[in-house]
């Protein structure tokens, strides 16, 4: 693809603040969902109209650009974001301008839709079975089509457009725990339940479930602009499951698939909401400096650093209602003690887990501001 100066430049910063070779730390963005709140346009028609939506979504960043320096982003325009979710989560999602208000957040629906005997599905009929099951029970296939369609049309020419206003986006696409999407189609409350009551049942379900995802990415061909992909741990937060279900049937999945990641070429991103504190440690079981933990501001980055020293490169992590309430200056000085105390290498500065949508502008302002200029 046809890149520029400044484009080229910002890459070869993310490049070297990955593998801890950086002096300053990058300014990212993150915040798919704010650009509705300040421009002319519906969260509806942002997320499903997604011509106009990227147009907006650039403009936007770059306005912000243009006041305090952005380096890069952690994940781009969340065209049709709803659609994906439902494929990631096996959960019904509703959807802004439908089910919702069209200025509503997207809201997944905590409900029970794979029963247990569905498990039996999986097991003796393999994955395909059990998508084809549960999938359409949570979602129009007819969206899911128009989903798929959208990203085989769109994906290049958006990465195009990123190159162009000089943005280099880390994220381009999400890998999805088995663990997540399960708890996803059990409902959480159940799907715990279920790793306490039949564990090895559950144990031999994810790893059918893991040998679709290692076949997928093995045989996948990631275009060139591709830089990293998330790994998700959201309900596997190590906040929110006993140590003898997190050893068994969080952490090994997490780490199986960051290394298939990495002997692609891709760059996992590990996307922990919650508190990781307790088993911070095991992140030093991924190959060095070949990752990214991107937390949400419940990690504590202090801890992390010690443990973890140079080992992997941090994303984060100003807290998501400090964006939504707090004032500017409270912003900046987040940002600087954090990174007084963990130090500017391997560091890319950014909302925890993603900037609200009803994020104060001259927040988001201040932390680009303060990441840029610190020193």
């Amino acid at each position: 693809m046809k890149t520029n100066k400044i484009f080229d430049d910002h890459l070869v910063k993310a490049k070297d603040t990955i593998a801890f070779k950086n002096n300053k730390p990058m300014s990212c963005f993150s915040g798919s969902a704010v650009p509705p709140t300040y421009m002319d346009i519906t969260l509806a028609d942002y997320i499903f109209d997604t011509d106009k939506g990227f147009q907006y979504f650039i403009e936007f960043v770059n306005k912000i650009n243009d006041e305090a320096p952005i380096d890069c982003m952690n994940f781009g325009y969340p065209g049709m974001l709803p659609i994906g979710t439902i494929l990631t989560w096996w959960s019904k999602v509703k959807i802004p301008g439908r089910e919702l208000d069209e200025n509503a957040l997207w809201q997944v629906e905590e409900k029970m839709t794979m029963t247990e005997s569905d498990y039996d599905i999986l097991l003796n009929e393999g994955f395909d079975s059990l998508f084809a099951k549960i999938v359409p029970q949570v979602g129009d296939m007819a969206d899911i089509q128009t989903f798929i369609k959208y990203h085989m049309e769109s994906d290049v020419k958006e990465a195009q457009g990123y190159i162009d206003n000089g943005y280099p986006v880390l994220c381009s696409g999400a890998v999805v725990p088995p663990f997540e999407t399960l708890c996803g189609a059990r409902s959480m409350s159940q799907f715990f339940m279920d790793c306490y009551k039949f564990p090895e049942k559950v144990k031999e379900a994810q790893d059918i479930m893991l040998n679709k995802m290692k076949d997928d990415l093995t045989n996948q061909q990631f275009p060139e602009f591709v830089i990293g992909n998330w790994v998700g741990g959201w309900r596997g937060a190590s906040a929110l499951v006993a140590p003898k279900i997190w050893d068994k049937l969080v952490w090994p999945y997490m780490l199986e698939l960051s290394k298939i990641l990495i002997e692609k070429g891709i760059t996992p991103i590990l996307h922990l909401d919650q508190s990781w504190d307790r088993d911070i440690e095991r992140f030093l079981e991924l190959p060095e400096k070949k990752c990214i933990l991107n937390t949400d501001g419940m990690t504590d980055l202090r801890k992390a650093r010690k443990v973890l020293g140079e080992h992997v490169a941090f994303m984060g992590d100003v807290p998501a209602q400090m964006l939504a309430t707090s004032k500017p200056e409270a912003v900046s000085d987040y940002v600087k003690r954090l990174l007084d105390d963990i130090g500017v290498k391997g560091v890319f500065v950014t909302p925890g887990c993603d900037a609200p949508a009803n994020s104060k502008y001259e927040n988001l302002v201040a932390l680009h501001k303060t990441a840029s200029e610190y020193n």
